[in-house]
């Protein structure tokens, strides 16, 4: 049982700093592991992975893949409980808005040409499935340097 105390002012119960802490790492080791589940299920479709996890100012990118001449940049979303939404709904306007401002960067950073064919998938991760969702969003970005 995790310790826990509830709060007069706000009427909720907390945990205690450390209990949140080790949540997040949690939710983040998760996410590596469907993260590398992605990365697999693209290689056997004939996915070239460029590139897990870029980082940037701008934002993240899960992965990044080459295929059929289109430099692919994917988000990956998990959901063990569907309660929650769909997982390609947690991918709203604004985290549409920093994965193409971050995909802008990469392609300026490593010198790709403005004509590079490019796309925006989102895998959808549930306990039993990877379902790869191409041309989920466009780019929608207001990258400048």
């Amino acid at each position: 049982m995790h310790p826990m105390r509830f709060s007069t002012q706000t009427n909720k119960i907390l945990l205690f700093a450390g209990e949140s802490r080790k949540a997040k790492m949690n939710t983040r080791k998760i996410g590596t592991v469907q993260e590398q589940r992605v990365a697999g299920w693209l290689k056997q479709h004939g996915y070239d992975i460029v590139e897990h996890n870029f980082s940037c100012r701008f934002g993240e990118i899960d992965l990044i893949a080459r295929k059929d001449g289109y430099l692919i940049f994917v988000e990956v979303k998990y959901r063990s409980n569907l309660g929650y939404g769909s997982p390609c709904e947690a991918v709203d306007y604004r985290k549409q808005k920093r994965i193409s401002n971050a995909a802008a960067f990469y392609l300026r950073r490593y010198g790709y040409p403005m004509d590079q064919p490019c796309r925006f998938d989102v895998a959808q991760v549930s306990a039993d499935a990877v379902e790869l969702m191409e041309n989920a969003f466009v780019y929608c970005g207001n990258f400048s340097m």
